[in-house]
């Protein structure tokens, strides 16, 4: 349902990406703003790969309402394409504004960030950062392999991950971080060995990182070769998960187990996972290796798209029936809002909705497929009540890339 494996921990902003024939807008200075991601249909797919864009139920109708208190400035990062090669990085105010925007060729949507300082891409074997003033700078070179981009608390730091195979076969996954004025230091380089499998990982795997935050980097050991037909896109495939601190570079396991993939990282490392198979049975919260909360579901589900809220005291899911978890199927997804201490729910009907990221100011973000599947709308949800907020109308090819 979503293109980001977990929600981002990151500060709320949202990146837009966008293409050819859109109007000019000029940027202007403002700490309101959000980033949203549109890409082209000339994109490029990352290796690991995101899933067949479905065709989903109806959106109802719903009336924009104001959060019940007054939120802080929150900028998103989106990107947005709307036909041909061509492909913006956007910069949005919570009020549906574009702050900054800039094209970034080739089309690497994909390779889209969020984080502190801004927007950031990845171009010609470079990181680049796109200010809320609209300045942009380049921050470092990424090789050509790098399989995704994390942008470190700083704002200015970054990590990525490559995968090297010899011509014995043999494949060394390395993560490796970048920060201001720096070389560039490998902190993680383990080899990827199908004929010796290890009980951390898959036969054959390779890095995904997942989030950068104080806690350190999350990183899941993913199997080698994208995902298939399957909701909750390659949140299934990410069953072995860890922390590594970028400093000392102590590895700290987060999930090791195949019937529960890793679905969301909270605050002090805490996960969330869905176990079962074809239907959901259970929800798993975790944190420091000991389960601290597990509870039983009806199984006549599909869950996942978990998000924490910022005290991790809540998390917030979709779930959509599983007769309805077929390809090129119509979903109809439910979002479902959980009190971890009292396990009492708020729940509410939402067509499409991917919930991306539950920002510091109490709302969560993400989008609404509308018009088959076509066009996505940017929203934000009141965790409360559950009223959704329109950021903007429906754009065709935009995608959420994250919060600043």
């Amino acid at each position: 349902m979503t293109r980001n494996r977990v929600t981002l921990a990151l500060p709320a902003a949202v990146v837009l990406l966008s293409g050819c024939g859109v109007a000019a807008v000029t940027a202007r200075t403002t700490t309101d703003s959000l980033v949203v991601a549109r890409p082209s249909a000339m994109e490029s797919a990352p290796t690991l790969g995101s899933l067949p864009r479905r065709v989903f139920a109806p959106v109802p109708a719903v009336a924009p309402v104001a959060p019940s208190t007054p939120a802080p400035a929150a900028d998103v990062v989106t990107t947005v394409a709307t036909g041909g090669v061509d492909e913006w990085l956007e910069i949005v105010s919570h009020t549906g504004k574009v702050v900054a925007r800039t094209e970034i060729n080739p089309t690497l949507g994909w390779m889209t960030a969020a984080g502190t300082g801004g927007a950031y891409w990845t171009q010609s074997g470079a990181e680049y950062q796109l200010s809320p003033s609209g300045a942009k700078r380049k921050l470092g070179s990424v090789p050509g392999d790098a399989g995704g981009v994390l942008i470190g608390p700083d704002g200015q730091s970054y990590a990525y991950a490559t995968s090297d195979q010899t011509q014995s076969g043999v494949v060394t996954n390395r993560i490796v971080v970048v920060r201001p004025g720096m070389a560039a230091v490998t902190i993680a380089d383990r080899v990827d060995n199908p004929n010796r499998p290890t009980a951390d990982a898959p036969p054959s795997w390779d890095y995904y990182l997942i989030n950068w935050t104080s806690s350190g980097i999350a990183f899941a050991r993913v199997p080698t070769g994208g995902c298939g037909c399957g909701s909750f896109d390659m949140q299934m495939q990410s069953a072995y998960s860890a922390s590594i601190n970028p400093v000392t570079e102590v590895v700290t396991a987060l999930t090791a187990d195949p019937s529960c993939p890793l679905s969301a990282v909270g605050p002090g490392m805490a996960t969330a996972c869905f176990t079962g198979t074809a239907s959901t049975t259970g929800l798993r919260v975790s944190s420091g290796g000991v389960v601290r909360h597990n509870f039983a579901m009806s199984g006549a589900n599909v869950a996942g798209d978990a998000v924490f809220s910022p005290a991790g005291t809540t998390v917030a899911y979709v779930t959509i029936p599983a007769s309805e978890d077929t390809c090129g199927g119509q979903w109809t997804s439910t979002l479902r809002v959980l009190n971890l201490a009292t396990g009492a729910a708020v729940t509410r009907a939402l067509g499409e909705f991917s919930p991306a990221v539950w920002a510091a100011d109490g709302l969560i973000y993400g989008s609404i497929a509308t018009g088959g599947g076509s066009a996505d709308s940017l929203v934000a949800v009141n965790p409360a009540t559950l009223a959704v907020t329109k950021l903007g109308p429906a754009t065709t090819g935009e995608q959420f890339v994250g919060m600043m």
